[in-house]
């Protein structure tokens, strides 16, 4: 059994319920915290203000995360690498993709720094023990990392705001460092996303190459459907409505109401992914 409890998220769960801790908060970004099978992963830091209070207020010590999971470097996934190594006493494994790395822009009128502040090597002087790969690969046998994803469907384009900075200029980015965390439990498989920037049903034709015959279960994290069209949510409609999901949480660069749509085009109900919400998949 996997316990997946919300470290970081836009929104911040009511209180009210005793599986909820008082006193958390949010910010734009995402972090999860995994246990299961003896591990304990983080999926994704958020920004850098709230990471370390919010693991305190859950009272999770940084010493006792096993590893970290980066799903691309965007400064909302990655910002609080640093901050975290620094309070520990002990290396970090960190798995992700080498393009964590790559100088990641967004543009709204003018060019923005969107990625990660500090070096590798700056991040290695303070504990990172890296694994870079472009494939994709298993942590446990329950635990499979997607590496980068094909893209497939025309209609999942990476946003025309993105950019990364090169030698020659700026270029736009596909965001190749985008990877999956896949849990493989008794209900089938939970395919965990950062923000889904390859395309939630690239994501799952790649799942379903790698693990042929097996039930996709549910889907948990942010998909990147906020202002997307008409066209866009329809068809990713059509082809995850022949997965048969049955379980979807959702939020971060989601959308609400892309979350509502498209949980009721499915049949489903969603769970918002908030802030301190704790979620068990077996």
């Amino acid at each position: 059994m996997f316990k997946i409890t919300v470290v970081i998220e836009n929104t911040v769960a009511m209180a009210f319920r005793p599986e909820v801790k008082r006193g958390l908060l949010g910010e734009h970004g995402l972090s999860l915290l995994i246990e299961g099978l003896g591990k304990r992963w983080l999926f994704d830091t958020g920004c850098e203000s709230v990471l370390l209070h919010n693991l305190d207020i859950l009272g999770v010590a940084p010493d006792s995360i096993d590893a970290l999971i980066i799903s691309h470097g965007h400064y909302d996934h990655a910002g609080a690498m640093k901050l975290l190594l620094e309070k520990r006493s002990k290396p970090l494994p960190i798995y992700a993709h080498p393009d964590i790395f790559a100088r990641h822009f967004a543009k709204d009128g003018e060019m923005t720094h969107v990625g990660i502040t500090w070096s590798q090597h700056e991040l290695e002087a303070s504990g990172a023990e890296f694994s870079l790969q472009w494939e994709s690969g298993f942590l446990i046998p329950e635990a499979w990392l997607s590496g980068a994803i094909p893209r497939r469907y025309a209609f999942e384009q990476v946003t025309d705001k993105f950019f990364i900075e090169t030698g020659n200029g700026f270029e736009e980015n596909q965001i190749q460092d985008d990877q999956s965390l896949i849990l493989t439990g008794e209900r089938g498989l939970l395919v965990i996303t950062g923000c889904a920037h390859a395309g939630v049903c690239n994501i799952i034709a790649r799942v379903k190459e790698q693990f042929p015959g097996k039930r996709i279960w549910g889907i948990m994290g942010g998909l990147h459907l906020a202002g997307a069209g008409q066209n866009r949510m329809e068809q990713t409609a059509k082809i995850l409505k022949g997965e048969n999901l049955q379980f979807l949480a959702l939020g971060h660069c989601t959308g609400a109401k892309e979350s509502w749509q498209l949980a009721d085009s499915l049949g489903l109900e969603f769970a918002g992914l908030n802030t301190g919400e704790v979620f068990s998949f077996e």
